[in-house]
């Protein structure tokens, strides 16, 4: 039997025995809200054998296909529960999932493997379920969270197979699963809203046309960041068993939503703090959502706060085992310091960390670690610093000896710096201010770009940070002055300084005729331009921007340092223009031998309801209108003029001599009324008149006075 949402008939209309299945079920699912308790409140183990003891909780059934495989689906009657539900892939998913934190956290060898296997059993008892919309989103999570594993693992080619396998189950989540009404809605609804909120929030980051398209055809859903976001704050705000994982997700993405060059409102912001309050009531000392509380103190530049949080979470005796994430938050604590430019605790935090991998035996991100402490070290010149900086670059050197072929890239950096290291002091020929001026360019570098600690910084210790790099004499080798252009222009940015951070673009992009390999190697002129792009675009020109991000794209090979850094940061900025434009901008086809004209009337008199300043008012505030436009493909005429009003003597004024302009070069202009004049019309004029046979389009913005309260409507000629 089954009830009109399509799933399994519901127990308590089934006889005498469905108060009996209800209680078990409705048992199983309070038992899953439990093993989430747990390993928010950072008890795994328990949490594991919670679920571990779920998987094996109904009585056994016969095998079908495992590792991705395709079992056949048993009716109803077949399932080892007579309501229809099988939860036992339900619960081996979640035992998957916490295995793979708990092993990424503790540091335990082949802890991928082991995830991977746990997720194809999962799937194979999901497949031995009765065929109900809950069989369909364990499935479809099992898939894709096997395809973020594999990509973990650096086998991207299976990471895509079992992603776009996952759409197989998924595309059935908003149209079945959202709108579900039968037994175990709390599980399903909670479920669709989390794995549909995240699948859009992941695949709003890829770029443009890889996935969005085709993930919107196949699952009925768009795939649109907003609304993403909205589903995982419904699925906190219900309460249900994954609403915490949904307040996890929200909260994280807003916190560090900064690298994607957008800011936290101040509403997004205070429903972090509601969110993190509401976790805290839940969720003793959790280390997920203590890290989260530091990086919203951190966004919010308390960062006295944040270390007092990080310093709490240290003390924690669980972190004895997961020395990862110990590992995790002394990285973190060193990030905090540096945007406090409290060098010698930075190096310190930094080489705590490096330890913690190196007694577990770890390789990865030491090298890393070590390096930056050493910068450090070397920028506080306390006393001893070069024996310190010495000490943690024998480090490095210990590690570019071991038998390893596939370090990270920060790691292979790492590697890199030593050379440099070694050049500059064999035989004591480098000068201390020297080796410290090379040490704060190299470190500054990681945290405008890598750290984001220039994000967190006061305004005064942006303009100390600042003042430093402008001292530390890079003049005379323009390298390291585009470089630390680089730096000094994303602190800007940081610090929502526009100006600023444009000006210091322009000094960087000034150097390139003389800018030699190390520039070449590290991108330097493409993150030049895409940071002008992105500045271009927080100021609202959006044709600017578009035009900087061009220049950046095609300044970037993929044998550059930042190559993978640029190729996620410009895919996110042509999203942001692309939204700019659409929401600021208006789009206008001249036809062919045609052409279009926006008639502005100007006058010093306000219109009705938008003021009541005098005449003397009127008279000395200036009133006029600026542009900005771009053609689409090929050339266009354009022209401006101003025609005084009737009651005035005076002559048209040719603002903008008519000339022919070509698309992709942004066009920008204004005009104020004159002095004396009462009033008139501003004339903005595209001319396709030349052009028989193809039309144009043009994408323009128009900022009017205070005093104009409609805008023009184009009109074709």
């Amino acid at each position: 039997m089954s009830n009109d949402a399509g799933g399994p008939a519901s127990p308590s209309s089934d006889g005498d025995g469905s108060e009996a299945h209800a209680l078990r079920f409705h048992e199983r699912i309070e038992s899953m809200r439990e093993g989430t308790r747990l390993y928010l409140s950072n008890d795994f183990r328990a949490a594991e054998d919670l679920f571990k003891n779920g998987m094996a909780a109904d009585d056994d059934v016969d095998d079908g296909e495992s590792a991705g495989g395709e079992a056949d689906a048993p009716s109803p009657e077949s399932s080892p529960d007579d309501s229809g539900i099988d939860l036992r892939g339900a619960f081996a998913l979640q035992y998957a999932i916490v295995g793979l934190l708990r092993g990424v956290a503790s540091m335990e060898d082949d802890q991928l493997d082991d995830c991977l296997a746990r997720l194809w059993e999962a799937d194979r008892l999901a497949s031995l379920d009765a065929p109900w919309v809950g069989r369909k989103v364990v499935r479809g999570v099992c898939h894709l969270t096997a395809g973020v594993v594999e990509c973990l693992r650096k086998t991207p080619v299976r990471g895509a197979f079992h992603v776009a396998g996952s759409w197989r189950w998924l595309r059935h989540l908003k149209s079945e699963a959202l709108e579900y009404d039968g037994i175990g809605r709390e599980v399903v609804r909670s479920a669709a809203l989390l794995g549909l909120g995240a699948f859009a929030l992941i695949l709003s980051l890829l770029p443009d046309g890889l996935v969005g398209s085709a993930a919107s055809y196949l699952t009925g859903f768009e795939v649109e960041r907003e609304a993403g976001l909205r589903m995982l704050r419904t699925c906190q705000e219900e309460g249900e068993v994954l609403g915490p994982i949904g307040a996890l997700a929200w909260v994280a993405f807003q916190v560090t939503k900064a690298f994607l060059g957008e800011d936290a409102g101040e509403d997004e912001l205070a429903e972090c703090e509601r969110m993190l309050d509401w976790a805290s009531a839940r969720f003793d000392d959790s280390l997920f959502f203590g890290i989260l509380r530091a990086d919203l103190l951190a966004t919010q530049r308390r960062l006295i706060e944040a270390l007092a949080v990080l310093d709490h979470l240290m003390a924690l005796p669980v972190l004895e085992e997961l020395r990862a994430l110990k590992a995790m938050l002394m990285y973190k604590k060193a990030i905090y310091h540096l945007a406090a430019l409290q060098w010698d605790e930075a190096g310190e935090a930094f080489e705590t960390s490096q330890a913690i991998y190196k007694a577990a035996g770890r390789r990865s991100l030491g090298p890393a670690m070590a390096v930056s402490a050493a910068h450090c070290y070397c920028i506080a010149r306390k006393g001893g610093a070069e024996d310190d900086v010495k000490r943690m670059m024998d480090e490095v050197a210990v590690y570019k000896e071991m038998d390893k072929s596939n370090w990270v890239r920060s790691d292979r950096q790492a590697f890199k710096i030593y050379d440099e290291y070694v050049d500059r002091t064999t035989d004591g020929k480098e000068d201390p201010d020297d080796l410290r001026s090379w040490s704060l360019l190299h470190l500054a570098t990681g945290m405008a770009l890598v750290m984001r600690c220039t994000l967190w910084m006061s305004p005064h210790k942006a303009t100390q940070f600042v003042a430093l790099l402008d001292g530390a004499g890079y003049e005379s080798i323009p390298d390291e002055m585009a470089r630390a252009a680089v730096c000094v222009a994303q602190v800007h940015a940081h610090q929502g300084n526009v100006d600023a951070g444009l000006a210091r673009c322009t000094t960087g992009l000034d150097l390139v005729p003389a800018l030699g390999r190390a520039s070449m190697e590290f991108g330097t002129v493409p993150m030049l331009h895409y940071l002008a792009g992105h500045l271009h675009c927080v100021a609202g020109s959006a044709h600017e921007a578009e035009a900087c991000l061009r220049r950046s794209v095609d300044a970037t090979t993929t044998d550059m340092v930042l190559h993978n850094y640029l190729s996620f940061k410009t895919s996110q900025l042509r999203r942001r223009v692309r939204d700019l434009i659409e929401e600021a901008y208006v789009r206008v086809d001249v036809p062919a031998g045609r052409k279009v004209r926006l008639s502005i009337g100007l006058s010093r008199h306000s219109s009705e309801g938008s003021g009541s300043g005098g005449a003397d008012d009127a008279e000395d505030e200036p009133i006029g209108v600026s542009w900005d436009w771009c053609l689409d493909e090929r050339d266009i005429d354009f022209g401006a003029r101003f025609v005084p009003s009737v009651k005035s003597s005076r002559p048209p004024i040719e603002v903008v001599s008519n000339g022919r302009h070509d698309a992709g070069s942004p066009v920008r202009g204004s005009f104020c009324l004159p002095a004396g004049c009462e009033g008139g019309t501003l004339e903005l004029t595209f001319s396709n008149v030349y052009s028989y046979l193809r039309g144009k389009v043009v994408t323009y913005k128009l900022v009017l006075p205070p005093n104009v309260s409609e805008t023009p409507d184009p009109v074709v000629e």
